[in-house]
């Protein structure tokens, strides 16, 4: 009896300290007003049936080359509340072929109004995604309080994480500060393994319910602000490439999702 009374202890700790699933979205059913349905409405993004890494369904999205590197896919999308600190999860599969380039970015989390493209930063406004680099490295790119950068900043993988024709497993913890205090975090694990950390950020400039931690940003593209950063292939001259997505998850605190191997 009393071994059974540990068990259920046991499964009722495990059932409370699991993380609140703020969003999840695996392409396999697509609701009306869910994120699968707003993506594909994006002329670059495509349902990938049975393409996912465990054979569920993905999407597919084309990174068109223009004069600012590749066409810009974003979307905003609400989380079911606003939190403080929140992990990101996301399966990623840079097809055969595709060129890093110079980098790009990819997604991340903001507030009720993220700030990105340059535009100048304001208290009530941050963001936290992450980025491709040249040869398949990544890093972690912030916009945060920072009072003389024009662009994002972050920290660098030391070496490449990403290999075209591989699924690969992405995480990206956001800590927001308090107050005034320089104590928000922004981690980058690439298959469950720790490559670019930036802390000690004063992420928002206002605590309050406006800054916290409030939409899931798809946002997927070469660049940048010239042609230099557009997808080539081997003969030099600007190609289409693509990548697949699926698995994507948010959930509350800083927590590490189960990847494939």
């Amino acid at each position: 009896m009393l071994r059974l009374l540990l068990i259920s202890l046991t499964l009722a700790q495990t059932t409370l300290a699991a993380p609140a699933v703020l969003l999840a979205e695996g392409f396999d059913t697509i609701g009306r007003k869910s994120l699968a349905a707003k993506l594909l409405k994006k002329s670059q993004v495509s349902l990938a049936k049975s393409a996912g890494p465990d054979g569920s369904d993905a999407i597919r999205v084309a990174y068109i080359p223009y004069a600012r590197g590749s066409e810009r896919i974003t979307t905003n999308f609400p989380l079911s509340r606003k939190v403080t600190a929140a992990t990101l999860s996301f399966d990623v599969c840079f097809e055969n072929g595709f060129d890093f380039a110079k980098g790009g970015k990819l997604h991340g989390l903001g507030p009720v109004k993220p700030v990105t493209g340059g535009q100048p930063r304001k208290p009530n406004q941050w963001s936290a995604r992450l980025m491709f680099r040249k040869g398949g490295a990544a890093s972690t790119y912030i916009y945060d309080q920072h009072p003389t950068a024009t662009y994002g900043i972050g920290e660098r993988s030391p070496a490449p994480v990403f290999r075209p024709g591989r699924w690969h497993h992405v995480d990206l913890q956001v800590s927001l500060n308090h107050g005034a205090k320089a104590n928000g975090l922004v981690h980058l694990f690439i298959d469950g393994k720790k490559v670019a950390s930036s802390q000690n950020l004063r992420i928002r400039g206002l605590e309050n319910d406006a800054t916290l931690i409030h939409c899931f940003m798809f946002c997927t593209f070469h660049g940048g602000h010239t042609e230099a950063w557009s997808p080539r292939d081997t003969d030099g001259q600007p190609a289409t490439v693509h990548a697949l997505f699926d698995n994507i998850v948010v959930r509350e605190g800083l927590t590490l999702a189960p990847h494939i191997p």
